[in-house]
């Protein structure tokens, strides 16, 4: 089976032909979930079939990689707040699971709260897409959002990523500022901006973790 180093490679270089798509043809993505359909086919071509498919504990076959996979923790989304008991899990927009645990864990937890048996999921992706009449505070609530649940301990995501896609926005110098801020919280996470502004496009990184060759917004 692969590695979880190849899988973090596979996964860094096809983000990576992500932006160089978006900075040649910013508009061929109508809507976020635009984005995350061609990030999971062109990461999910690296590997032939048999590479991605793993066995769980409860006799299931699966793949690693999966969409709209749920967190561990739970959470008041309107508040951002992790709770104990109550609230919603989340959903990461796109994740692998941990090849090394898949066969000691369960594909899914039925009528239960023992979410810790279900897969590592210990890389997770998620996109934001800003543009048009969305105001400052749905864009930074929604970048908070990814940011928490990536960061979160109970969620064991080792590798994150959190790709903010801007397409001619009123309200970006606002929002780098405070996302820069936002985005030292999360030590696991490469958080990357990617900016189509009239005819140039832009692409930095707002983390303390750096992403392949790509700048710090602020230095």
């Amino acid at each position: 089976m692969v590695s979880r180093k190849q899988l973090v490679r596979i996964i860094e270089s096809s983000i990576d032909n992500l932006i160089i798509t978006f900075r040649k043809n910013p508009f061929f993505f109508y809507t976020e979930n635009d984005l995350h359909c061609h990030l999971f086919a062109e990461i999910f071509g690296k590997l032939p079939l048999e590479e991605w498919k793993c066995d769980t504990r409860d006799k299931e076959t699966s793949i690693l990689l999966h969409k709209e996979y749920p967190t561990k923790a739970r959470y008041v989304a309107k508040t951002l707040e992790e709770v104990a008991s109550g609230g919603g899990r989340g959903h990461f927009d796109l994740c692998i699971w941990n090849p090394d645990e898949t066969k000691r864990r369960l594909f899914r937890v039925a009528g239960s709260t023992d979410f810790e048996s279900e897969q590592h999921t210990f890389i997770a992706i998620e996109f934001d897409m800003v543009e048009g009449n969305e105001t400052f505070e749905q864009a930074m609530h929604h970048f908070k959002w990814d940011l928490l649940k990536l960061r979160t301990p109970k969620n064991e995501v080792e590798h994150g990523y959190q790709l903010v896609f801007v397409r001619d926005w009123l309200h970006k110098s606002n929002f780098m500022t405070e996302a820069r801020s936002e985005a030292s919280k999360a030590q696991n996470t490469s958080v990357l901006y990617i900016e189509k502004n009239n005819d140039s496009v832009r692409v930095s990184t707002l983390s303390i973790k750096p992403f392949l060759k790509y700048e710090p917004m602020f230095k």
